[in-house]
């Protein structure tokens, strides 16, 4: 599957939804798609519920954003990670170092 990520500001957090195979053809526009949208100025939620193969470049991402937020005091969380994400997470024995949340819930839209 094709790899895509959209970024959406959510009260006081970015959440940036990723779908599709994360591997190293895909990795450096992960990592650029997660720089451009994310300053590291709120928390961070990476919506992995849509990650149908993760690789160990995926995970690199996974873990530079990690670094960056704990570098800048900011949280981050992977929201409804996929059994493909949670297996190379186990794998790597990390997966605790990452706090899981549940489904992302849309933004309301404005009735104005």
């Amino acid at each position: 599957m094709e790899f895509s990520s959209t970024a959406t500001r959510i009260a006081d957090r970015l959440v940036l939804t990723v779908a599709g195979d994360v591997d190293l053809a895909a990795h450096t526009r992960f990592h650029d798609d997660l720089d451009q949208s994310w300053d590291a100025s709120c928390d961070l939620v990476i919506d992995c519920s849509g990650i149908t193969f993760l690789d160990s470049m995926g995970l690199r991402v996974l873990v530079h954003a990690m670094q960056r937020a704990d570098a800048n005091g900011r949280d981050i969380a992977l929201a409804a990670p996929s059994v493909p994400v949670q297996r190379v997470l186990d794998l790597a024995g990390i997966r605790t170092l990452f706090t899981e949340i549940g489904p992302v819930a849309e933004p309301e839209a404005d009735l104005a």
